[in-house]
């Protein structure tokens, strides 16, 4: 037998894995770069919520579905970047469209059908040669796409903007006050023009039924009622500040003309985790043990 049958047997077993959705706390802690602290510290604030948050016991293992994994590594590369976890969390919760990224970065659904248009088990697609989006080839490495990537970028360690593109102009969804120890959200939020043109909104309209979700998550975004209660779930603030408001023309000053800015690629961040987690691109295991 093969070592190329033997990877490929072993990629297929994780896509079933993955499409199960039941990830551990060893899974997070090793595709996404979270320390073991860190992801307990995510939980003690309720940023994150696991599926068996409520069953305790000896032998209990902690379980969390495919959109807190990748709630978690987006946290991981913003708390990376310098920032502390709550604010990454809180960050990454408002995040403009972060519902579509989480629900549509899936290796089930960056691939083609094969040629009979049938699926496998659990709803994987049948393997195929090419990839759609390039993001789970497993024939290459991860990589950074301008044109398509998510990025969150801080100006001045002060206001926080989101791009969908290397072209894109940076949309301003907050600002940390208090030395970045707060992140405090704004309302209302910019359009949803860049979004729509942005190569995940395009594949969440591909890939029905997202396209149902899609519309449902832009209109949550338009009408953020959803959100701003989260928020306040989590205690993050949030704060009105329409296109004449001082504070937006401050920010959008600061974006023109800024002494730093911190940039964190987001969806590469979930696009590397999941990797990781299907066994095509491997790092160095962590030394700590989850219990």
């Amino acid at each position: 037998m093969s070592v190329f049958y033997l990877v490929a047997m072993d990629l297929d077993q994780k896509l079933r894995d993955y499409h199960i959705g039941e990830f551990t706390d060893d899974d997070v802690v090793y595709c996404t770069g979270l320390s073991v602290r860190g992801w307990r510290e995510l939980i003690k604030f309720r940023l994150v919520r696991t599926n068996t948050e409520n069953i305790r016991g000896r032998g209990h293992i902690r379980l969390c579905d495919a959109v807190v994994f990748k709630r978690a590594a987006t946290i991981a590369a913003i708390n990376q970047a310098g920032f502390s976890l709550q604010v990454a969390g809180w960050i990454a919760y408002f995040a403009p469209f972060h519902t579509t990224l989480y629900d549509i970065c899936n290796p089930d659904r960056g691939r083609e059908r094969g040629a009979s248009g049938t699926r496998t088990g659990f709803g994987v697609p049948s393997r195929v040669r090419r990839a759609r989006a390039g993001w789970f080839d497993p024939s290459k490495p991860a990589q950074v796409r301008p044109s398509d990537d998510w990025w969150i970028k801080v100006y001045d360690r002060r206001f926080v903007c989101i791009t969908y593109g290397r072209n894109d102009q940076p949309n301003i969804f907050g600002d940390l006050r208090d030395g970045c120890a707060r992140f405090v959200a704004w309302v209302p939020r910019h359009n949803k023009t860049q979004f729509m043109r942005s190569r995940i909104a395009k594949l969440a309209m591909e890939w029905a039924p997202s396209s149902e979700r899609l519309a449902d998550v832009v209109a949550e975004w338009e009408k953020p009622t959803k959100s701003t209660r989260e928020l306040r779930r989590l205690g993050c603030e949030y704060e009105e500040h329409a296109a004449d408001d001082p504070l937006r023309r401050t920010g959008e000053a600061t974006v023109r003309n800024p002494l730093s800015i911190t940039t964190v690629n987001i969806s590469f961040a979930v696009r590397r985790a999941i990797r990781r987690y299907l066994g095509i691109e491997r790092i160095e295991p962590k030394s700590e043990n989850v219990r």
